[in-house]
């Protein structure tokens, strides 16, 4: 568990950086885009030239976010050279979580800035804000914004808060503060539209998310506490899927009676698995993701994994009990 705050050094690359890249996670959420577009939105309102990538680009349904579509999908060595000053990462636990587009990204020897809110964040930045207390990469940024004195646009706050709902589920964590319900009031406050943030993530879902549940809940299994559940690649193409997401399966999962701990197991097309976790609060699953590879939050957590499904769903399974054993629900 690590907390660093290099504000003044942070600060210091900005002021001094005329085009900035900002990248986040493969396999983006709503914080990771919302996070890098809401630092966008404001870096360029201060005459930054800034572009955004991402590995695949941004997610069907977080594509209303504003001007999130001209994010790149891939890098090249030559669209970086001599034109970037400045890299920061958003919501990347590691350097390995930053993909491709991240490691193009390293190539091109520009200092890079760290900003993230995960507890097994590896502090890779030659400028780190890790943040701990924060429920959101997006809290985060707002508090850096607070520090440098760079007031936020209503099209910035519209892509922190969404950063803020999504990653709290609408304020429903263990973790939400009234601190943090008053960074929410705060973006709002400045045009940020909750109900139209909320109708968007939360509270929609997609039909072929729909049928991608048909087809892997009649395989679900719940034991000691444990919902899994694993999704093939034939799977996804009986449906045609368009992505190698769960559609949300797994925070859905952890909402049933008698679990504790849900995780959705997800085969890509290369071969690995692609491991979602979550937990109710009490137990910690981000020591089970560290040794698996990965990270993430004791409620929420995930690593990529290159082993076959048969293999490593009783692995980890096995690796969960023991995160049960060693925990204590907060609600019975």
């Amino acid at each position: 568990m690590q907390m660093r705050l290099d504000w003044d050094a942070a600060s210091d690359l900005v002021h001094n950086a005329a085009s900035i890249l900002v990248l986040t996670h493969v396999g983006p959420d709503g914080d990771a885009i919302g996070s890098m577009m809401g630092l966008t939105h404001v870096l360029r309102s201060i005459g930054k030239t800034v572009i955004t990538a991402v590995d695949g680009g941004v997610p069907d349904y977080l594509a209303f976010l504003p001007e999130s579509a001209a994010t790149y999908p891939a890098l090249t060595p030559d669209l970086l050279n001599g034109n970037i000053d400045l890299v920061i990462a958003v919501d990347c636990g590691d350097e390995a979580r930053m993909g491709q587009v991240g490691q193009v990204a390293l190539q091109n020897g520009s200092p890079l800035i760290n900003l993230d809110h995960h507890r097994t964040n590896t502090l890779f930045g030659q400028a780190n804000l890790v943040d701990l207390t924060t429920v959101a990469a997006a809290e985060g940024i707002l508090d850096w914004l607070d520090r440098m004195g760079i007031a936020v646009n209503e099209t910035a706050a519209f892509c922190l808060l969404t950063g803020l709902v999504t990653d709290t589920l609408c304020f429903r964590t263990d973790n939400v503060t009234s601190d943090t319900l008053g960074k929410a009031q705060r973006l709002m406050a400045s045009g940020a539209s909750l109900a139209e943030i909320v109708q968007r993530t939360v509270s929609r879902k997609s039909m072929l998310g729909f049928q991608l549940w048909a087809q892997v809940l009649p395989t679900m299994q719940i034991e000691d506490h444990i919902v899994w559940a694993a999704i093939t690649q034939e799977m996804y193409r009986a449906i045609n899927y368009p992505d190698w997401d769960d559609a949300g399966l797994v925070s859905t999962l952890v909402m049933a009676e008698d679990a504790y701990i849900s995780v959705v197991f997800k085969e890509k097309p290369d071969g690995t698995v692609e491991i979602g976790i979550r937990a109710v609060p009490g137990f910690d699953t981000s020591e089970v993701a560290v040794a698996l590879g990965g990270g993430g939050h004791a409620l929420a957590s995930g690593a990529t994994v290159d082993e076959p499904l048969a293999t490593l769903v009783p692995r980890v399974v096995k690796m969960l009990r023991k995160a049960i054993a060693q925990g204590d629900p907060l609600v019975v």
